[in-house]
């Protein structure tokens, strides 16, 4: 007898993303790799994450320096997602995730806060370290002669740091709103030009709209400060920016989670009945 299940697998119809149920399970065990995860490799990982988001923060500049708009810049910008999201790393406002994890209780706080201080401390580290090799690769100039995209990184880096503690906290609120949806659409997604494409259009809103995001920050200002000539040792005025933009992006990241339909339907497990849960299978989702 012919085995007719090759017949049935080949008339099935290819969906490109997750159900509800694969997608709640995918959440969890994302979250929870995370939090389990040491923090030597938190760094790391998120160290290449620096360095992925600052390529992406690059592209904007040089974009921009081209006059493509913020549009086309906000485009290129999408890369440092796309490489994070597609070929690995840790990205500080992309963990923001982990906050759902610890609310249903799969993982503890203390584990969350240890993820977020190894990969923010990773992501500074990477995003610094790309600062620093772009301006000893003579890209920006000098100090005396500085060239076009060196003129840019200057002014981009004065005008953050000219935003009040407000404006920036604001804008990083938006901002992060824009990335986590990304980073919720890129898990649904199944193949990785849906991933792509899910991490682009949301960063390309956001770079556009002139939202703030921090670790793309700890790149642009740095970049702008060195080749304004600031040494390392005067740079701590950074954090005048990027303070309010990271408190912006935990609050905006955390408001979109909870209010995420999926959320909704868990959190509501913790505080009513638990078939209030129940999915088209009649199974917690």
């Amino acid at each position: 007898m012919t085995d007719p299940k090759p017949a049935e697998a080949a008339t099935q119809s290819y969906h490109p993303v997750l159900t509800p149920g694969e997608y709640a399970r995918t959440f969890s065990a994302l979250g929870i790799k995370k939090a389990n995860t040491q923090p030597w490799q938190q760094f790391l990982l998120g160290l290449l994450a620096g360095l992925y988001i600052s390529v992406g923060a690059h592209l904007f500049l040089v974009a921009m320096n081209a006059g493509m708009g913020r549009i086309w810049a906000g485009a290129v910008f999408g890369v440092g997602l796309v490489l994070v999201v597609v070929a690995g790393a840790e990205l500080f406002t992309g963990n923001i995730i982990m906050v759902i994890g610890t609310i249903t209780r799969q993982f503890s706080l203390g584990r969350m806060l240890r993820n977020w201080i190894a990969v923010y401390g990773g992501n500074l580290a990477g995003a610094y370290l790309f600062a620093l090799m772009v301006w000893a690769s003579g890209i920006f100039g000098t100090v005396d002669k500085p060239t076009d995209i060196g003129t840019l990184a200057v002014k981009i880096a004065e005008a953050k740091l000219s935003l009040t503690f407000g404006q920036a906290f604001l804008r990083g609120v938006l901002c992060n709103m824009l990335v986590i949806l990304a980073i919720i659409m890129a898990i649904i997604s199944k193949d990785n030009v849906s991933k792509i494409l899910c991490c682009i259009l949301p960063i390309m809103a956001f770079v556009a709209s002139g939202f703030e995001h921090c670790v793309a920050n700890m790149y642009l200002i740095p970049a702008g400060l060195l080749a304004k000539g600031v040494p390392l040792a005067d740079q701590a005025v950074i954090w005048h920016n990027i303070l309010p933009v990271t408190l912006g992006n935990i609050v905006g990241g955390v408001g979109i989670l909870i209010l995420h339909p999926n959320r909704i339907r868990q959190l509501a497990a913790l505080w009513g009945p638990r078939r209030a849960l129940a999915g088209e299978t009649g199974k917690p989702v």
